[in-house]
């Protein structure tokens, strides 16, 4: 096969591998954000970090639909000795609109965003 043939196979490959063009990039939101509403692609990660200064941490999120659904919450690297950071993982998986609190241990406004899945 020559150089050409090959190059133009792996590009057939790659072009018909079941991509769908939609964007799977993680959204990166922060505690700024709160209050607003989000856009998302079904399949799309939301990463929700919030850092707490102070005592308490932020707690279960709650969500009104099953248009996202919460994956995993982690602290990750490197600790705050001021407090907490905290990383919130959802998935988009249906379109709808999603209400997300985030509640916090200490204080008593808690994290929200409306997420909008397309």
């Amino acid at each position: 096969m020559t150089r050409l043939a090959f190059l133009i196979a792996t590009l057939l490959v790659v072009a018909c591998s079941g991509t769908d063009g939609t964007d799977t990039t993680p959204i990166p939101i922060s505690g700024a954000n709160s209050g607003n509403t989000v856009t998302a692609a079904v399949g799309q990660e939301l990463d929700v970090t919030l850092q707490t200064i102070g005592p308490g941490e932020y707690g279960t999120p709650s969500l009104s639909s099953p248009a996202i659904r919460f994956l995993a919450v982690s602290y990750p690297p490197p600790p705050n000795p001021g407090g907490p950071r905290q990383l919130f993982r959802f998935l988009a998986v249906s379109a709808g609109t999603v209400e997300v609190s985030v509640p916090h241990t200490v204080r008593d406004l808690p994290f929200s965003i409306t997420v909008t899945v397309n």
